[in-house]
């Protein structure tokens, strides 16, 4: 899965003038955890100039989540090594949008060399706490056969359980692998097709939820 999610969804190009910009100042706050408050607040208004030398104030002070939330920045900014620097002391720490974060770069190879089977088990670690991403992602790699998968294990009880995570949370390509596994009988299941049905309707509206939100994304930009 190529789920490389900046946790709030910036514009690549304004992320990395910002980066290139203002990546060394910061504001002056009582500590990492007012830092990083004020960085995430301003990350979300998209006041990028602010959020970064605040967040990053922040991260090298060792705080957790700035160090995640400044990676995925880097990481959106074409700065990868750095973003892989930063992802690997949060992942340290135990917050688990750093352990998604890394496994997400080593899956891709960007920044460090290409690992699919490390990079599958910080995603198993951070899903197995509920990191959605982290479900997301396992689940579509035993969808797609991705991250040294073998077929066999695609259709394993450990495939069914990580794709039923998913599709309770609306990931389409979990709602599709169900709906065929039940009209089909995969993953161990028999065919039911009142439960494929369920699964066709619950992918419909997903679909539609996810056109929706698309549309209102490009009406923002215009």
């Amino acid at each position: 899965m190529q789920n490389k999610c900046c946790l709030f969804g910036p514009g690549k190009a304004m992320i990395l003038v910002a980066v290139l910009l203002f990546g060394t100042s910061g504001a002056s706050l009582a500590g990492s955890e007012e830092d990083y408050a004020s960085g995430l607040l301003s990350y979300q208004r998209a006041d990028f100039t602010t959020a970064i030398p605040t967040l990053r104030k922040a991260a090298d002070a060792g705080h957790a989540k700035a160090q995640a939330l400044l990676a995925s920045i880097l990481d959106v900014a074409d700065q990868d090594e750095e973003a892989v620097a930063y992802y690997r002391k949060s992942a340290a720490a135990g917050d688990l949008d750093g352990i998604f974060g890394l496994g997400t770069m080593l899956a891709t190879g960007e920044g460090v060399a290409k690992n699919v089977d490390e990079a599958r088990k910080l995603y198993l670690q951070a899903a197995e706490s509920g990191h959605k991403y982290a479900i997301a992602a396992l689940a579509e790699a035993y969808v797609r056969g991705d991250l040294g998968i073998t077929e066999e294990q695609r259709n394993g009880k450990d495939a069914l359980r990580w794709i039923t995570m998913a599709a309770n949370d609306n990931v389409i390509a979990a709602l599709e692998a169900m709906e065929n596994a039940y009209r089909v009988g995969g993953f161990g299941l028999k065919a039911d097709e009142k439960m494929a049905d369920q699964f066709k309707k619950k992918l419909a509206d997903a679909k539609g939820v996810k056109e929706r939100k698309g549309r209102r994304r490009s009406g923002d930009k215009q």
